[in-house]
């Protein structure tokens, strides 16, 4: 089955000429490492692109990609997973790793599912990013609606068998705190940022929670960083943090985004 972009020419350019310019000017200037796991913001390439790009272009990118996102839209089942088949970006379509995939869905946890990632744009920006750094990349597409922390805590525990003897890097796709001003957002965002950074899946949550954040990707990053324990001693690094008012001029009502990069081994 072919995914085709829903959002080329409305997040980011449709033209694959003026895309390789985007990234081009936003590449990362320091060496490339391999990584477990990177966060990177999902919005439109005007507010968040350079912030994510940056990140991942800062990382080896291996063979296969595991994309975990949130679910927009509310269709689909639970965790979806986009079916065997190849997702379409300007520079050419992205196979997806049908072993992976089956591994996956075998569990009942993971499921099969085109629905919820039909309009979903939170994977989608993010796919272009890694044809460009990698062109035979293959990508595991998951979305992730309310989910309890049992749910949570098996499916990092089914994603974590089904990788563990491959060499892949997990992207969770998230913005932070939304539509509130600069100075409020900045203050949420740096809670959530300081329990991402100590890879306290808990803390993030309880976070969230308690301080009215509205960060879009908690299920998926709460599954992440419970990977990211299952891998062993890791370290987590943020690369930027910014908001939209930085593009808009608009600092009363700003959407933050961060990239933080985990990985293997102690500081």
């Amino acid at each position: 089955m072919r995914r085709q972009a829903a959002v080329a020419g409305y997040f980011y350019p449709a033209d694959k000429n003026t895309l390789s310019r985007f990234f081009n000017e936003n590449t990362s200037l320091s060496p490339k490492k391999d990584a477990l796991m990177a966060i990177v913001p999902h919005a439109g390439y005007i507010y968040s692109g350079a912030t994510a790009f940056r990140t991942l272009s800062s990382l080896n990118i291996p063979e296969t990609v595991v994309l975990l996102g949130p679910n927009h839209t509310g269709q689909g089942t639970s965790i979806s997973v986009f079916p065997e088949g190849s997702w379409e970006t300007p520079f050419g379509d992205v196979e997806t790793d049908y072993d992976i995939i089956a591994e996956l869905c075998s569990s009942g946890v993971f499921e099969r599912d085109t629905q919820a990632h039909r309009r979903e744009h939170s994977l989608e920006v993010i796919v272009p990013m890694l044809r460009f750094l990698r062109p035979d990349v293959k990508i595991v597409c998951i979305t992730v609606k309310n989910s309890n922390k049992n749910t949570l805590k098996t499916a990092s525990e089914i994603l974590f068998s089904s990788v563990r003897n491959k060499n892949v890097l997990i992207v969770v796709s998230s913005d932070m705190n939304h539509f509130e001003n600069a100075q409020i957002t900045e203050q949420k965002d740096a809670l959530a940022i300081d329990a991402l950074l100590k890879s306290d899946e808990n803390m993030l949550y309880n976070v969230v929670v308690g301080n009215d954040i509205s960060m879009c990707g908690v299920f998926p990053a709460y599954i992440g960083l419970l990977y990211c324990k299952l891998c062993g001693e890791h370290r987590a690094e943020l690369t930027e943090h910014t908001h939209s008012g930085l593009a808009s001029g608009d600092y009363d009502s700003v959407v933050g985004y961060a990239g933080i990069i985990y990985y293997r081994g102690e500081e």
